[in-house]
């Protein structure tokens, strides 16, 4: 059976207020979801007159136009930070093709339950070899004063609503965690996003 031409895989990594590895999981990402295909439609179809449902720059759920593919910023960061590229949420139901968001977004900052988003780092496509791989990474600290649970996690990219000044975060990958992490007050929680292209 030929090899998918596109997959990603993802990795946790739990560390205690001390920096000490609690726990470390590593899979196959199993859920591009049904914004990365609109992604690609709207490339080739430059069609903006439906709508599809994101997480603003507050993390609230919303919807919002299409919009041409000029204003899908395939950025991890910018106007919808802190939402936009590697999310986390505490949700633990078996993610759907359509699911436009995370089940339950964990919303960034220090209050109960919050998560301090750090910054996504992506590497340079590696492409000397078959497959041919890139990573996104980002680190969430937790200063919550209690453990938050982290039970799914998702990669989304930077969308604007022209001449608005409003920001979007668009999901194109939601996994579930195989258990969910509890990640302790002054703890971490690592996730990288590997995607990768095979010939």
């Amino acid at each position: 059976m030929p090899k998918p031409l596109l997959t990603a895989r993802y990795r946790v990594v739990v560390r205690d207020a001390k920096g000490k590895i609690m726990r470390i999981e590593e899979a196959p990402s199993k859920s591009f979801i049904l914004n990365f295909l609109y992604l690609w439609w709207l490339d080739f179809n430059l069609n903006d007159t439906d709508s599809i449902s994101v997480v603003n720059s507050s993390g609230q759920q919303t919807t919002t136009p299409l919009y041409q593919p000029q204003y899908w910023y395939l950025a991890f960061g910018g106007g919808s930070a802190p939402y936009s590229g590697i999310q986390v949420g505490s949700g633990t139901s078996a993610p759907s093709a359509s699911s436009p968001y995370l089940e339950s977004l964990i919303l960034s900052g220090t209050g109960s339950g919050q998560l301090s988003y750090g910054s996504n780092t992506a590497t340079s496509p590696l492409l000397s070899s078959n497959p041919g791989t890139m990573t996104i990474t980002r680190t969430f600290a937790n200063n919550s004063g209690g453990s938050v649970t982290v039970g799914e996690i998702g990669l989304a990219t930077n969308q604007s609503e022209p001449n608005q000044n409003v920001y979007n975060a668009v999901l194109l990958i939601h996994d579930v965690l195989s258990s969910a992490a509890s990640v302790p007050n002054g703890g971490t929680i690592t996730v990288t996003y590997t995607l990768q292209v095979n010939t």
